[in-house]
């Protein structure tokens, strides 16, 4: 941030969720029931001024739910913070909406796995600080410091995704998550104080010729109305967590299966209840009316763009944020 000086964070805000508050994140199918009493999936914090989390867990808030995440972390959510060197409490809703709508038009429309090369040409994480007051200096903040977004120059090749400006002090909404499988980074209250150059990094110049097919598909899908209030409308109605490792992507989900590992409740959501999520998610108010131009995968009456043929690639090394193989996909778009 040239010629400005970032001052040191503020100290956290003492957390307003309680057992209850969390209790109807379950009741909503937005967070997983406690299982182990002894090493409950999930805590309210007990008044302390800032996060003190057991070992094994980590802080997460209330709206990172209301948004599409949740644990144990999809491999995507899990590459997030190690490739760009955050925790979880670095990110904001705003990162992780942007996050859960990518899988969601990957896997609903594209009807590929998420893409990291599409993400990385598409997005960039900028360092997000606040306001003093005065000429010159900004401050660090303890939560939120790393905003995932679109590229400014890319606007036009992504769908319409404009989020929401407000989200009414979630940083006071944090508790304490379990981390299944050590997926995501441990908490040690970093601070974002300086953004890497690595967050500025796209795909290759002499290798993006390889994203047109689906570049190509994206354009299609936004013609015929695809947007990120689309998106996460479809996956709500789904009662599915984009973010969170489920048995079946959505292109391969079937109204017959058991919801066990897929979904996060059998009991559909009202038209209401959708769209009150994704207003509190997006800029603007949406009607219930445009938030279905065509159905997602694998629903009758899907757009077909995509074919791919799976190849696995040789074992990444351990610098990768992958934390297993990844899978490149020869793509080729209809139309």
């Amino acid at each position: 941030m040239a010629n400005v000086v970032v001052l040191p964070a503020d100290p956290w805000d003492r957390s307003d969720v309680t057992v209850g508050v969390l209790q109807s994140l379950v009741d909503d199918g937005l967070l997983r029931p406690i299982t182990d009493p002894s090493r409950p999936e999930w805590m309210a914090p007990g008044g302390e001024p800032e996060p003190r989390p057991r070992d094994g867990y980590v802080v997460s808030f209330v709206s990172f739910h209301e948004r599409g995440f949740g644990l144990p972390a999809d491999r995507f959510m899990r590459a997030l913070p190690h490739y760009y060197g955050v925790e979880l409490h670095n990110f904001n809703p705003n990162s992780i909406a942007q996050a859960a709508t990518f899988v969601a038009v990957c896997e609903g429309y594209l009807g590929i796995p998420p893409h990291w090369e599409l993400w990385l040409h598409l997005f960039q994480a900028t360092h997000t600080t606040r306001p003093t007051g005065m000429t010159g200096t900004r401050k660090a903040t303890r939560t939120g410091g790393c905003t995932l977004q679109v590229r400014q120059d890319r606007l036009n090749l992504y769908i319409p995704a404009q989020l929401t400006s407000s989200n009414r002090r979630w940083y006071s909404s944090w508790f304490y998550l379990r981390n299944d499988d050590g997926g995501l980074p441990p908490y040690t209250g970093r601070v974002v104080e300086v953004q890497p150059e690595h967050w500025r990094y796209g795909v290759p110049s002499e290798e993006q010729h390889r994203l047109r097919p689906l570049l190509k598909a994206l354009e299609r899908l936004r013609d015929r109305g695809l947007t990120a209030a689309v998106a996460m409308t479809a996956f709500h109605h789904r009662r599915v967590l984009p973010l969170m490792a489920r048995r079946r992507r959505l292109f391969e989900m079937t109204p017959d299966e058991p919801i066990d590992g897929i979904r996060m409740s059998a009991a559909p959501l009202s038209d209401e209840e959708v769209l009150r999520r994704v207003n509190e998610a997006v800029e603007g108010r949406q009607k219930i009316g445009g938030l279905s131009p065509f159905p997602m995968r694998p629903t009758p009456g899907y757009l077909s763009l995509v074919s791919c043929v799976r190849l696995q690639l040789p074992s990444l090394p351990c610098s990768s944020p992958w934390p297993e193989p990844l899978f490149a996909f020869v793509v080729f778009c209809r139309g």
